[in-house]
């Protein structure tokens, strides 16, 4: 589970957002002035009726966000907007993709 102030709360868009766009998600990456990094998980109705999968998919998205978080340079907002129901298999994948879109922006 991410810490408290490691998660996004109200979502807004702000002028200066980065859009990384991959197969299973898009990533939204932007500054937000603070001096921690935040993070945001979306995964729609569209992916999968049963909030199950919803939730296994959130988990894995937060999982990698957790192993990441230490190796990121603070001060971001990154929303991350699944495309596909993921599972635990697919962490690994997840947490490439993830660092290689962040620190691009970052």
């Amino acid at each position: 589970m991410l810490k408290k102030q490691n998660r996004l709360g109200r979502l807004t868009r702000k002028k200066g957002d980065h859009l990384f766009t991959f197969p299973l998600f898009n990533i939204r990456v932007s500054d937000n002035g603070e001096k921690t990094t935040k993070f945001a998980f979306i995964v729609s109705k569209k992916i999968d009726k049963r909030a199950v999968v919803r939730n296994r998919t959130k988990r894995v998205l937060r999982s990698a966000a957790e192993e990441m978080i230490g190796k990121l340079k603070t001060g971001k907002d990154v929303l991350v907007v699944s495309k596909k129901a993921l599972f635990p298999e697919q962490k690994g994948e997840t947490l490439k993709i993830m660092e290689t879109a962040i620190k691009n922006k970052a």
